[in-house]
């Protein structure tokens, strides 16, 4: 029981791996650290790309750093927000996206709680505390991925109210977001519903998206027991569409693991 409240002893560091001239950014979510995306920026490592997976501000470290950050200076979750934010300023940049567990609404009257909250004459910066335990610990149903995973147990309410900011940006951008893009999404998934993908996939201003959804996986697709497949999926996509693929679409130097049977299918 107590061991769901420890920070797990994952890798949290982030990585830069250095490889050609195909550049892979992966970002963790919310409260996250790179250990959430470590699985997928290696395997883009061995074939051969130049693989970043930053430390988002404020991140990695104490509730109260987290407290203080924003989204503007900090993917998965909430970095595939951010993903689809750099995607609408710098379309030129970017060739392809992997939109893995992205919180685009989150449910109602969450929502409307982080709202009226940040709208009380308080400064949610100064009150690190103020936040919403993980009673269950990460939001994986592999277990020891669970438990090693070394982000925060609990969610700043200053930081939920920076994310649902940001949810509202990356809603208006989806109309004029043209990037090629593949959307995962866990079906059992109990921190952001379903709908918020199926939305995403609806609103999108590409001729391109494509959906992964993974029958057993949770939210923290990357770390969980159908990660392969996920990894494997994400690979061949992002070779395809940005020009780098062989002839079966899979990043050339790739030994891409073998994949189940997910559901799969276009927009």
């Amino acid at each position: 029981m107590l061991r769901r409240f420890r920070p797990g002893t994952g890798d949290k560091s982030p990585l830069l791996i250095s490889g050609d001239g195909r550049g892979v950014l992966c970002l963790h979510g919310i409260t996250g650290t790179p250990y959430e995306v470590r699985p997928l920026a290696e395997a883009f490592g061995r074939a051969g790309c130049t693989v970043a997976a930053p430390m988002l501000a404020g991140h990695g470290a104490t509730l109260a750093e987290l407290a203080q950050s924003t989204w503007m200076v900090c993917g998965f979750s909430m970095g595939g927000l951010l993903a689809l934010r750099l995607a609408r300023l710098h379309p030129a940049d970017v060739s392809a996206l992997v939109v893995m567990s992205a919180p685009l609404r989150l449910r109602r009257l969450q929502v409307m709680g982080i709202r009226s909250v940040a709208r009380l004459p308080i400064d949610l910066h100064k009150l690190p505390g103020f936040c919403i335990p993980k009673l269950n610990g990460s939001d994986i149903s592999d277990r020891e991925m669970r438990y090693d995973n070394p982000g925060l147990r609990a969610f700043p309410m200053a930081a939920l109210a920076a994310l649902v900011d940001l949810m509202d940006v990356v809603r208006a951008d989806l109309p004029a977001i043209a990037t090629p893009t593949l959307v995962v999404h866990g079906r059992r998934d109990h921190t952001v519903p379903m709908e918020d993908s199926l939305e995403l996939t609806g609103c999108l201003g590409s001729e391109v998206i494509e959906r992964l959804w993974l029958e057993k996986s949770f939210h923290i697709v990357t770390l969980d027991v159908e990660r392969a497949v996920a990894i494997d999926r994400a690979m061949r996509f992002v070779g395809r569409y940005a020009g780098w693929a062989d002839a079966e679409g899979t990043p050339a130097g790739a030994r891409a693991p073998s994949p189940d049977a997910p559901s799969v299918g276009n927009r």
